[in-house]
């Protein structure tokens, strides 16, 4: 087969913590296509092979590294790192404790002071990796692929998974985005959003009573309402028909304006009177004889020889100033009382002008307006509700149309994602084996089901074997930039698969990274390609990626 086309990559990466007996390691190299961290001839384990990818996955903007043994035994350090597209160089640093922030650098990973965000960093590797497609991050589509100790994502009947705990559905959708499905299956998927919305507010408004006229949900509800209004229609024509004809074409908002104008004009005749009869009660106190009349006192003295004629005339001076102040009073009282008759005189003008517009129905009884208001409101509330109830089931039965346009689109568009990737594990599975054997299955049931597997043959080996074809046919077949395989992918896998998954590896352009215990029991075509595209090679006793083996007494 052809190779793929590359014109985006990882080049280089270098931190001053790496250490090779003793010494700083020079930087690493990474070349187009395949990229192997090879371990020591004694496959040994915890000297920084999975350490290494991690540190890939960091440069692409990961954050898993930052929970690896590494930071707490090294401690605080940057990683520094260059990516090639079309030709051009980026210079970039990264420090494990500011993890949000991307510093650019010059060529020798000076800092140039200028400095992006994480979320920036990811769009604009994005932007260069060609990853443009429809409201997919690069995160959501990379680290997927990256299946290294410590990501949880190697579960080979999970294939789609970021993580063992995510949930079926947004692997799912994040396969249509890589595939460009997703733009043509969100349009249904965004209108029965809306319609779910729209019915659970209507469901919501019913439950909290936050409607005035009240809402039905059920058909039974809406046939007790119809023979609620055939009552009410009957009552009203009762009413109705043995009046004039200006009675039956009354509606009911002349009606109301009717009663309301008589309720208002019966109470301000009502207080009319009340004023009326206060006012005379204070006009008769103002013409009552309130003079005060004074001496002679000197008479009394007469017949009474020891009245104090001072006092007695102290006594009437003083009623006469009461009498002063009460007069001035009632004054003031009957003037607040005439001018609120004025005003009370010209609102009852204004109401009876207003009976006078109306014409004839203002001489309609008040009972009746009453009884007609009332059942014009009750017939209203009814009709009201109904006529909701019928929108509320349109919802219903257009969100079962839009519900099913959206199953049907998906299953769609997941038949040509998965014809796709089947079509291509067949071709790569028939490269791996001399005898041919079947090829792992990608069976999407839904936007919320799928299953993996490799028909009749449940062994460990093939189950890692087909998560490896699975990751490689969609690297192969979508925009997917790089993938990432650690070294407990293989260790379950015959010789004859391995020979032929390296075989597959060789044959791409885009940067695949892998770590491989040991070299020596496979095939030599094998350990030619190993030997070929390693990158760097580990070992205990000094060789490991930080110099040292934590796991090892007296390491430290």
């Amino acid at each position: 087969m052809s190779k793929v086309g590359l014109l985006a990559m990882l080049n280089e990466i270098q931190c001053d913590k790496f250490m090779s007996y003793g010494q700083q390691r020079p930087p690493i190299k990474f070349k187009a296509g395949l990229n192997t961290v090879l371990g020591g001839k004694n496959a040994n384990n915890s000297i920084g092979k999975s350490t290494l990818l991690l540190i890939v996955d960091f440069c692409f903007g990961g954050d898993t590294y930052l929970d690896n043994d590494a930071i707490h035994h090294v401690g605080p350090h940057c990683i520094n790192f260059s990516f090639k597209f079309n030709g051009r160089l980026y210079y970039f640093s990264r420090d494990t404790v500011n993890k949000s922030v991307v510093c650019k650098c010059s060529s020798d990973f000076s800092r140039t002071g200028e400095e992006i965000d994480v979320n920036s960093f990811k769009e604009f590797l994005k932007e260069k990796y060609g990853l443009s497609y429809y409201k997919g991050s690069f995160r959501d589509a990379i680290s997927r692929y990256f299946r290294v100790q410590g990501k949880n994502n190697h579960t080979p009947q999970e294939p789609l998974k970021a993580d063992a705990k995510e949930r079926n559905a947004p692997a799912i959708t994040s396969l249509e985005k890589l595939y460009s499905s997703y733009e043509v299956i969100e349009k249904y998927k965004e209108e029965l959003k809306k319609l779910e919305e729209k019915l659970k507010i209507i469901r919501d408004a019913k439950k909290e009573d936050i409607i005035s006229t009240g809402l039905i949900t059920t058909k039974k509800e809406y046939n007790a309402n119809e023979k609620r209004l055939n009552q009410l229609h009957k009552e009203l024509k009762k009413l109705t028909e043995n009046n004039n004809e200006t009675y039956i074409n009354l509606n009911v908002e002349i009606a109301d304006e009717i009663s309301s104008i008589k309720v208002k004009l019966n109470n301000f005749m009502r207080d009319r009177v009340r004023l009326l009869s206060q006012l005379k009660l204070v006009k008769d106190n103002l013409s009552s004889d309130y003079s005060v009349h004074h001496g002679p006192y000197e008479e009394l003295l007469d017949f009474f020889p020891d009245a104090n004629i001072k006092k007695i005339s102290e006594i009437e001076s003083f009623h006469e100033k009461i009498s002063e102040i009460l007069i001035k009073e009632y004054q003031l009282e009957a003037e607040r009382l005439s001018g609120l008759l004025e005003n009370y005189n010209l609102e009852i003008k204004r109401l009876e002008s207003l009976l006078t517009k109306h014409g004839e129905p203002a001489n309609i009884p008040t009972n009746y307006l009453k009884k007609f208001s009332e059942l014009n409101r009750e017939i209203d509330v009814l009709e009201n509700q109904n006529a909701d109830f019928e929108k509320f089931q349109e919802h219903k039965e257009r969100k079962k149309e839009v519900s099913d346009q959206v199953k049907y689109v998906e299953q769609e568009e997941l038949r040509k994602i998965e014809s796709t990737i089947n079509e291509q594990m067949v071709r790569f599975n028939d490269e791996i084996y001399e005898r041919k054997r079947k090829a792992p299955v990608l069976k999407l049931n839904s936007g919320n089901s799928y299953e993996f597997y490799t028909p009749d043959d449940i062994g460990t080996g093939t189950a890692y074997k087909s998560l490896i074809i699975f990751d490689l046919s969609v690297l192969y077949t979508s925009p997917l930039p790089a993938v990432a395989h650690d070294s407990l992918i293989f260790k379950n896998m015959g010789d004859e698969p391995v020979d032929g998954v390296m075989r597959l590896y060789n044959t791409f352009e885009k940067q695949i990274f892998i770590s491989f215990d040991k070299d020596t029991a496979f095939s030599e075509a094998t350990r030619e390609i190993l030997h070929h595209t390693t990158i760097l090679q580990l070992d205990e006793g000094g060789n490991e990626l930080f110099g040292r083996s934590w796991n090892i007494k007296g390491a430290e």
